[in-house]
């Protein structure tokens, strides 16, 4: 039954991931045409990604991690009223916080963007202060509507909240569609109108979750109750976790900090890589993760630690079964599926080799980001959250040495590199140390089906490599018919020989694949 509930809220979560990424694509496309791999795109992505590291930090990550196994137990110990009204306090404390930090943060621009770009030319500076001082009060909407999130994906509530961040595209792209009509003609006004977009969208992504709410017993209303055991406890696991999460956002922020070195466009290149691997990712790995944290903190609230095993295996492998054969995707067709999105307007030859490099060495990493994801939320639903935040600074301070060494070799594909490295180094370290630490859990080797998965997925590569040269065209629709075309062969090799090899779970898997996509 675990499964099956499991199935049904990763399915739902997936689909309207899905829908969202449509979006981003969109939003990714017509940001491309318009500013390709240049100076402005390079201050964009930092401006934007500066609220959006205080949001993980403080809006979405480790208050997540740490608001619902406490609210899970609220849940359990007390009635619908309390559980509310702890929810309401924490919520009104967040936006509190949020405003005053969205405060600073806008008039610390230009010192956040010396620190986070060092290497900036003075107009790439100056254009990358305006933007994040535009940009920063998202920090404050994305964080409320990430709690607000976690809330209804506990009550079993995932496509609509899943949905959200398609609000946030629509708001962006519709500002840069209209850019024009509003007089701004040079590159830098078009960016300019891209991040207030980015407001409008923030609006539109956390009010969609009202009416959910509302559903489920809400009402809008402040209220601050500083004494207040959950809310101590909360404040105990919450911290570690800050610390945590704080630590592995210094991966990306030594990103851009040595990117900003390299030539023009380096820091554009990694992100567009970078949004396309998370494309699968968002769809199914970090659907799976937001789908199994509710859960695994019921069964540890309840101490049932074999439905918890076997929850966790089942996504483990629901993972490798898609993320494998993904990468072998992303590795044959990477280059074609860049040209046929992007390739247009100020996005030229330059920008699509950049750009490849980038998606080929983060795709490596596809599977461990996703395992990953799914095994952090073991720890914290058992109250742990002291442990990844150990292991976090390992892998920090592993992945800051793999970037210095690899992008003197491959230059910032070596820092997309020397993430996945990082990435795989992580999930090894983790399930080490969870067995160690958590001896209750017991999961079941599937080695026999990862092998089959991993064979197959290989001869799928050998087979894209081996013909690739049939489809010379390089035009939008010869380039969609080859993607097309393959992507159709892939799927009729793989689910056939897997299903007949007998790997586990697989009708589950087809289930969370194909049913929950047709039924949403």
């Amino acid at each position: 039954m675990s499964n099956l509930l499991l199935t049904k809220n990763i399915g739902s979560m997936s689909a309207a991931v899905l829908i969202s990424r449509f979006f981003g694509l969109a939003r990714d496309i017509i940001f491309a045409g318009f500013f390709g791999a240049s100076y402005v795109a390079d201050a964009f992505n930092v401006g934007y990604q500066i609220p959006n590291l205080l949001r993980k930090l403080f809006g979405e990550g480790a208050l997540s991690a740490s608001f619902i196994p406490i609210y899970s137990e609220v849940t359990a110990k007390k009635n619908r009223s309390e559980q509310i009204s702890f929810a309401l306090n924490i919520l009104s404390l967040l936006t509190a916080f949020l405003l005053i930090l969205t405060i600073i943060g806008i008039l610390a621009a230009p010192v956040i963007v010396r620190i986070i770009a060092p290497g900036f030319s003075t107009p790439a500076h100056q254009l990358t202060v305006q933007l994040t001082r535009i940009m920063f009060p998202y920090l404050l909407l994305i964080g409320l509507s990430s709690t607000l999130i976690s809330i209804l994906n506990y009550h079993d509530y995932f496509f609509i909240p899943g949905l959200s961040s398609a609000f946030l595209n629509m708001g962006m792209i519709l500002s840069l569609l209209l850019s024009t009509s509003f007089g701004a003609i040079t590159v830098e006004d078009k960016v300019i109108f891209l991040a207030g977009g980015v407001l409008i969208g923030g609006i539109l992504q956390t009010m969609i979750n009202f009416p959910l709410l509302a559903k489920i017993g809400y009402r809008v209303k402040l209220s601050f109750r500083l004494q207040n055991k959950a809310l101590k406890d909360l404040w105990t696991r919450f911290l570690p976790g800050v610390i945590g999460l704080a630590i592995r956002e210094v991966n990306l922020v030594a990103d851009i900090i040595l990117a900003s070195f390299l030539i023009p466009g380096s820091i554009a290149a990694l992100q567009y890589g970078n949004r396309l691997m998370q494309l699968p990712l968002g769809i199914i790995g970090i659907s799976a993760a937001s789908a199994v944290l509710p859960l695994f903190s019921r069964y540890v609230t309840a101490k049932d630690w074999n439905k918890l095993s076997q929850t966790l295996r089942f996504t483990m492998l629901t993972l490798t079964y898609i993320m494998v054969p993904v990468t072998v995707i992303i590795i044959g067709l990477g280059k074609d599926i860049i040209r046929l999105l992007f390739m247009r307007g100020a996005f030229d030859q330059f920008a699509l080799e950049m750009s490849y490099r980038a998606l080929l060495f983060y795709s490596l990493g596809l599977l461990f980001y996703s395992l990953t994801r799914t095994i952090i939320p073991v720890f914290f639903a058992n109250k742990d959250t002291k442990t990844p935040v150990k292991i976090s600074a390992i892998i920090v301070a592993t992945n800051i040495v793999l970037n210095v060494i690899l992008m003197q070799f491959l230059q910032h594909a070596g820092l997309a590199l020397a993430s996945a490295l990082s990435a795989m180094i992580h999930y090894f370290v983790l399930m080490r140390v969870m067995k160690k630490k958590i001896p209750l859990i017991s999961i079941k080797s599937f080695h026999r089906s990862t092998f089959i998965i991993i064979s197959v997925s290989l001869g799928i590569l050998i087979m894209i490599r081996s013909t690739s040269s049939l489809f010379p065209a390089q035009d939008f629709f010869g380039l969609l018919i080859k993607i097309i075309i393959y992507l159709t062969l892939s799927i009729f090799i793989y689910y056939p020989l897997t299903y007949f090899l007998k790997v586990e779970y697989i009708g589950r898997i087809k289930d969370i694949v194909t049913k929950k996509f047709l039924s949403n």
